[in-house]
């Protein structure tokens, strides 16, 4: 995998599918995830509140931006500059993200359902809400050369460090979330409302359609061989 100047990770030049790491908040830290479509426009998923205009240009540089996703109801808070800069991008999202940001935001937002999207995706990419959810979590998979690249939304977590704040460090110790690539069990906790149902779909998707790089919403992203037996036994350990 190459970085561009901007800092995307290009991770199938020729399929199109990149990842951008980016701030939130005070000292929040998350990666979006892109991937082309049949259309030959561009499908970007948790859109990055900060981002440069050396960044969003790159992007446009792989095709037109056609479809934003929000993938749950809490990475939303780039959807607003997306939609402004991009008025004829369509932005999309599950029905309980919908419902929550509805709540949350405090800028007007529009989405469609995830159903809507379905008929531009194509064979090589798919965008699934996660059964038992709370609040519409979803993961993405694109089809690149030597298998699939996923982006797991908050169900995966690969942290170098644990935060440094008392409090949350612990949290993320008691549930077992880090360091390393493990289950967030921590954000688990408050994803679903029937974890067996939502990590028992994404255990079969990774046998059907299995990762050779995972892009985890929090952490850095991973590449390998074995890397759908690593996350299916991480997974079937959580249930």
């Amino acid at each position: 995998m190459t970085t561009t100047a901007a800092g995307w990770t290009i991770i199938d030049e020729d399929a199109g599918v990149l990842s951008l790491p980016y701030t939130y908040g005070k000292d929040g830290k998350s990666n979006c995830f892109a991937a082309k479509l049949p259309s030959g426009g561009v499908l970007l998923v948790s859109p990055p509140s900060r981002v440069s205009d050396e960044a969003v240009a790159e992007l446009e540089a792989i095709g037109p931006i056609e479809a934003i996703v929000a993938n749950n109801g809490f990475h939303y808070l780039g959807v607003d500059r997306w939609q402004k800069r991009f008025p004829k991008a369509r932005s999309y999202a599950a029905p309980g993200a919908i419902a929550r940001i509805a709540k949350r935001s405090t800028k007007p937002l529009s989405f469609e359902p995830l159903s809507a999207l379905a008929g531009s995706l194509g064979d090589d990419v798919a965008v699934v809400e996660a059964p038992g959810s709370r609040h519409g979590e979803t993961w993405v998979r694109a089809k690149i050369a030597d298998g699939y690249a996923w982006y797991a939304s908050d169900i995966l977590t690969n942290l170098a460090a644990l935060p440094k704040p008392f409090l949350p460090r612990t949290l993320f110790k008691l549930t077992k979330s880090g360091p390393g690539y493990s289950v967030f069990n921590l954000a688990v906790r408050f994803i679903f409302k029937d974890k067996g149902a939502g990590l028992g779909a994404m255990i079969r998707e990774v046998g059907e359609y299995p990762p050779t790089v995972m892009v985890p919403a929090h952490g850095d992203i991973l590449r390998g061989a074995d890397l759908a037996e690593k996350t299916r036994g991480l997974l079937q350990a959580a249930l």
